[in-house]
């Protein structure tokens, strides 16, 4: 009995270890995929309780797997989780106007990403909803629930879920000159010179913790809304983060008025089900897509397509609400200020609209 018991508990240490090794090789296969600072995360993501977990999934993938773009038309897509086959020497091809020519130095390509999904005149949307289509003209038609003044009554909030996103040299950092904040401050000179009331909150959400970073920023909406009733419009900006299985990483890069800029995709979500407690979603994707036109109409090349997706993003807290991605982590700081500058002024376009 006591040697059947013995072979019992051998068995079990056996499946044990078998269990571990698959965990470990599951681990190991991804690596690729991730920064380096989040291999360990992604490791612990398999052997950390639920919290932990969580942490990985959301705060990660919740920036990079939502986005899936395609890169071109005639193009295979490429995201996180759709990886592409890229040349192992740079490419002399080029995109359309606007864009630059794909090339690859180490192991980042930089590319334009657009024409795709679908197309009206000459703005691109994305559409990832199984149950919602979208009609671009008769969005574009619908009067957004936004109403401007000019009068510096602050009507605009900025902040950052992912606060310590930070650009090529650093992907992540506290200090807010070389991160998303730097970006959001170049969005509120545009918008305060276009006569705009802007407050930039610039609290920190995703350190020392990155799991429960969007309950932190919703509780930040929630106090700059009690605190300035005048608010319409509520932008989270943040950078992207894209890549392939082989380790190259993708940085988006459009070249306007001769210099070059970090490509920018706006973000509307959707309660495509039902079930995320959003009802007030089609709101957002009206504001959203005059932001594109506007983007596409002042700034050709520099908008990826509009990202319309079965995700809530704290877009559930005011009527003009948008998620907005700034480059990648291998965009330079000095890309993605530029662009900042740029959605800034196309951004007071839509908006001088809507006063």
């Amino acid at each position: 009995m006591q040697n059947m018991k013995n072979w019992r508990q051998y068995g079990r240490m056996l499946c044990s270890a078998a269990l571990a090794a698959v965990a470990v090789f599951c681990t190991a296969a991804r690596l690729p995929e991730l920064h380096a600072g989040d291999a360990a995360l992604a490791a612990a993501g398999f052997i950390l309780p639920g919290g932990a977990a969580e942490a990985f999934r959301t705060d990660f993938s919740e920036d990079t797997v939502a986005s899936t773009p395609a890169v071109s038309s005639s193009q295979a897509p490429i995201s996180s989780s759709e990886p592409a086959s890229s040349s192992s020497t740079p490419s002399s091809s080029s995109v359309s106007s606007g864009t630059v020519s794909e090339t690859i130095t180490g192991n980042v390509k930089e590319l334009s990403i657009s024409n795709s999904g679908i197309q009206y005149e000459n703005m691109w949307v994305k559409n990832t909803n199984q149950n919602h289509d979208i009609d671009i003209g008769a969005e574009l038609a619908k009067e957004p629930a936004v109403k401007m003044k000019k009068d510096g009554t602050i009507q605009i909030l900025i902040y950052h879920t992912h606060t310590t996103e930070a650009f090529a040299g650093s992907s992540r950092t506290q200090d807010n000159s070389q991160n998303v904040v730097a970006v959001g401050e170049e969005i509120k000179k545009q918008l305060e010179a276009a006569g705009f009331g802007v407050v930039h909150d610039t609290t920190c959400h995703d350190y020392p913790s990155y799991n429960g970073a969007y309950d932190r920023s919703g509780e930040t909406i929630q106090r700059n809304l009690e605190k300035y009733p005048d608010i319409q419009v509520t932008l989270d900006v943040h950078r992207d983060a894209m890549g392939t299985q082989d380790g190259i990483r993708l940085k988006p890069t459009a070249m306007i008025q001769g210099k070059k800029a970090a490509q920018i995709m706006i973000i509307s979500g959707c309660d495509d089900d039902g079930t995320l407690g959003f009802p007030d979603w089609e709101y957002n994707l009206r504001l959203g897509v005059r932001v594109q036109k506007s983007l596409s109409d002042l700034y050709p090349g520099l908008a990826r397509p509009l990202s319309f997706c079965p995700r809530k993003y704290n877009e559930h807290m005011t009527k003009g609400s948008l998620l907005v991605e700034f480059g990648t982590e291998v965009n330079t700081l000095e890309e993605v200020k530029y662009s900042g500058q740029l959605f800034g002024k196309a951004l007071a376009e839509t908006l001088n609209q809507l006063t």
